[in-house]
């Protein structure tokens, strides 16, 4: 079995160096490269500094490269990774692998804290502002850090500034967790989700309690599709903000709504039309509480995004006319101006939609496309998108769908 370092050759390719000329500047023969590329060989660490400098990455980066090692395919297939998610591991070692240090730093201490209430709230928010527009690999750049800090500031919080020590905390975490689950690492989304919900409790706020507890459900959708106990944690939290006495604060309203959504689109692939229309209409009673498209805890929950999870649920219930007929009439431009990537999410679903319905390839690769342009890494890292990328590819017999291939090479998905 052939294996090949994927991410290793494409950022040779992406500098415009052939293997010679990448030989010839590290000093080595050209057979030595082939060796590095083909995961024959390891460089020596002398040789390391040097790679990682002519690559334009740092040595930590080049570590990730050398690390990630997948089975080579013959030219023009696409490459995947023999894992539970074959679509988006390469992807998430990228960009989880800070989280995934700080969440394993279990004895280490988070220091003094360094930053004020304003500072942390700043710096929290901005994490949520780059997820929210599809800005992962700057989101997942800046959390370790803000992780570090907002521990820091909750362990040092005292009083009311411990409450709200927490809060951001939990918010922090919840940001960790939609990363995770974006690129499809649900035992990560599951983990920063758990401990959302702890720092939610301390807090004693029941709006994030309830948003840690979506995404506990998001992270176990993950690990196995048609969870029983994602659906249990979300007909559990709905059922306890049903007879909460906090119907009128707009965050409980926001988390209550988001609930109602994800469950539609969980009975919705379960068969479960009716019950899901329930769910639907419940969500857009809340909706139409709220009065507009709002986006209180990060929500993005409103009028706008209940139209977008009905979409959602008559894809994964099979509905494809009835999904390709809302989201041809669907108007975005209502959403709060952040949510970049919930805008591009609609192209995702139309083009399962569209590849659903055995429709015209070309029409779900211009879904995909236009996702691409409105926000590039909401294709490139999406594991759902993804996904389509290589059903797609795989259907493609003697006739190539035009604009397939690019799209497929510029998310690392052809060698």
């Amino acid at each position: 079995m052939a294996l090949k370092r994927h991410r290793l050759c494409q950022r040779r390719k992406a500098l415009g160096h052939s293997q010679e000329r990448l030989a010839d500047i590290l000093g080595v023969e050209r057979s030595t490269v082939v060796r590095w590329e083909n995961a024959e060989t390891d460089p020596q660490p002398w040789h390391r500094t040097r790679i990682a400098s002519a690559l334009g990455v740092t040595l930590e980066e080049l570590d990730g490269m050398l690390t990630d090692v997948s089975v080579a395919r013959h030219r023009g297939t696409a490459m995947r990774n023999d894992s539970h998610d074959p679509a988006s591991s390469a992807i998430r070692f990228d960009l989880l692998h800070g989280l995934r240090a700080f969440l394993t730093g279990y004895l280490t201490a988070a220091g003094p804290a360094q930053l004020s209430v304003l500072e942390v709230r700043r710096a929290v928010g901005k994490v949520h502002n780059h997820y929210q527009r599809a800005s992962y690999t700057s989101a997942a750049q800046i959390l370790p850090n803000v992780l570090t800090q907002a521990t820091a500031f909750a362990e040092a919080g005292t009083g009311m500034h411990r409450t709200t020590a927490f809060r951001l905390l939990a918010a922090a975490y919840i940001a960790a967790s939609k990363l995770a689950v974006k690129v499809g690492d649900g035992n990560t989304a599951l983990l920063t989700a758990d401990r959302a919900a702890t720092a939610a409790r301390i807090a004693n706020d029941r709006p994030l309690a309830a948003i840690a507890a979506y995404q506990a459900a998001c992270g176990l959708i993950r690990l196995t599709p048609q969870s029983t106990e994602a659906e249990q944690i979300v007909r559990t939290s709905i059922d306890e903000l049903d007879t909460g006495s906090q119907a009128a604060d707009p965050d409980c309203v926001s988390a209550h709504g988001s609930l109602l959504l994800l469950a539609a689109v969980l009975t919705s692939g379960q068969g479960n039309s009716k019950e899901s229309v329930q769910f639907l209409s419940r969500a857009e009673a809340l909706a139409n509480a709220l009065g507009s498209d709002r986006n209180r805890l990060w929500t993005g929950f409103g009028p706008t995004n209940v139209v977008i999870h009905t979409v959602s649920a008559a894809v994964r219930a099979g509905e494809v006319n009835k999904a390709m007929d809302i989201g041809t009439r669907l108007d975005t431009s209502r959403l709060p101006t952040v949510l970049i990537g919930r805008r591009a999410q609609v192209h995702v679903d139309m083009a399962e939609a569209v590849l659903r319905s055995a429709g015209d390839r070309a029409i779900s690769v211009l879904h995909l496309l236009e996702a691409e342009r409105v926000a590039a890494e909401c294709v490139h890292t999406n594991v759902q998108s993804r996904t389509l990328l290589l059903d797609l590819l795989a259907q493609e017999r003697r006739t190539a769908t035009p604009g397939l291939r690019p799209l497929a090479e510029r998310a690392g998905l052809l060698p």
